[in-house]
């Protein structure tokens, strides 16, 4: 398998924490078939359908509720933590609406399914502009039906969208600033921690080959994260 960590994945091989990539739950972007990768439209509780931010749908938060509810089955199957780690579960999340809200849904879930005690219950998330939506270039807020678009040019080679006609973040660019942010701000400062990244779906997928040491152009190759899921980093 090729080993990329020199270049634009900067994970290293053995890692100190245990993540978790969680998408956002469905968005009312989604529910008008937009894409909205624009920091200045996706991150204000202003504009979009309501008024409020292009937030979650009430669909998606049943959708993130539920999806949460199976995480902390998974995370902690007798329903309580037994360490003695404070705070042994970090949540970190894109700054956009859709995000911070998905990352306090499952911040509220876990706390309730999940017997801990006040030094070690889970903290409020911190939002991070490195887990941002990979940026769609000519195609932000048109329909996303133009997500196959880009994906079509990840695919091609020789150049796998590094030079998109459409001014799109490139695979390997979104690769390079999350996994960057993952070393220089998780790997750094904390160890043994159950470290959840309540992202979008392009990082969710791409980070995805960042643990499985993959080229991040592959990102359509593996299973699509649905929005509202999670997987498990130790299971890719």
């Amino acid at each position: 398998m090729l080993d990329i960590s020199s270049t634009y994945n900067h994970l290293p091989r053995q890692l100190k924490n245990h993540y978790i990539l969680a998408r956002h739950g469905f968005s009312l972007a989604n529910n008008d078939n937009l894409i909205c990768s624009n920091p200045d439209i996706a991150i204000p509780s202003t504009g979009g359908p309501l008024g409020t931010g292009y937030g979650l749908h009430e669909k998606g938060k049943v959708q993130v509720k539920e999806s949460a509810t199976l995480l902390a089955r998974h995370l902690f199957p007798t329903g309580s933590y037994q360490g003695n780690n404070k705070e042994p579960v970090k949540i970190f999340c894109s700054p956009f609406k859709r995000t911070m809200e998905t990352a306090a849904i499952i911040q509220e879930t876990l706390n309730h399914q999940v017997t801990f005690n006040k030094d070690n219950m889970v903290q409020d998330p911190t939002p991070n502009l490195q887990l941002r939506e990979r940026w769609f270039g000519d195609f932000d807020m048109t329909s996303d039906d133009n997500y196959h678009i880009c994906w079509q040019d990840d695919g091609l080679a020789p150049d796998h969208g590094e030079h998109s006609k459409h001014n799109v973040e490139s695979c390997t660019a979104v690769c390079d600033r999350a996994t960057q942010f993952i070393v220089d701000e998780i790997e750094a400062n904390m160890e043994g921690k159950i470290v959840i990244l309540v992202c979008h779906g392009d990082i969710c997928q791409i980070t995805a080959t960042a643990f499985m040491h993959i080229e991040p152009w592959r990102q359509r190759e593996i299973k699509h994260v649905e929005t509202a899921e999670w997987r498990d980093t130790k299971e890719l």
